[in-house]
């Protein structure tokens, strides 16, 4: 049995190998992903409001917006702590804070006026489809092991597809060339 053939009955069965047992995470991951792509029209995140045109220097103080969201009296909101993050976002002139509960404030950013208290699960389903929900050890473990088979399986899969195509257009190339041969004699 020559090399190359040893090697593509090697590439088939790492390919089938790790790819039944990667599919969990690929499946897992790809899930999360659409989630995230269809939030709004899923309901999953609220639709971002713009806020009064202004310019960034307008902008209320960090403590004042702080302090509107955790005013609002949302269900676990009580104190600074409970903020997963601020985003501020110019273009819109509001700032969206995300609790850690899934709940979501938008402040316009110039008048403090509250814009939007609805829940906001996106948060929630970006920290699944990066691994932080799991922790460090999953993100730099069976993250970069899903990262790593996936560039693994995609060249064992160009590998299955292209050694049969190069045997083919090989044996046509010598069919041709033994057919002039005999044609010449």
């Amino acid at each position: 049995m020559s090399k190359a053939l040893r090697l593509y009955q090697f590439s088939r069965k790492v390919h089938k190998w790790a790819g039944l047992i990667l599919s969990i995470f690929f499946m897992f991951i790809a899930v999360t992903g659409l989630l995230l792509v269809y939030m709004i029209p899923l309901g999953v995140a609220d639709e971002l409001k713009t806020g009064k045109e202004a310019s960034p220097s307008q902008a209320i103080t960090m403590d004042k917006v702080v302090s509107i969201a955790t005013s609002q009296g949302l269900p676990g909101v009580k104190s600074v702590e409970d903020i997963f993050r601020i985003e501020y976002r110019p273009g819109l002139n509001i700032y969206q804070v995300r609790f850690n509960n899934s709940q979501d404030v938008q402040i316009d950013a110039s008048t403090g006026k509250v814009l939007s208290t609805n829940p906001d699960y996106s948060t929630f389903i970006i920290t699944l489809h990066d691994g932080t929900l799991f922790g460090d050890w999953y993100r730099y473990s069976i993250l970069t092991m899903t990262g790593l088979s996936l560039i693994l399986l995609s060249f064992s899969g160009y590998y299955m597809v292209g050694y049969p195509l190069y045997k083919r257009l090989k044996a046509r190339k010598k069919a041709i060339s033994l057919e002039n041969i005999s044609t010449k004699q």
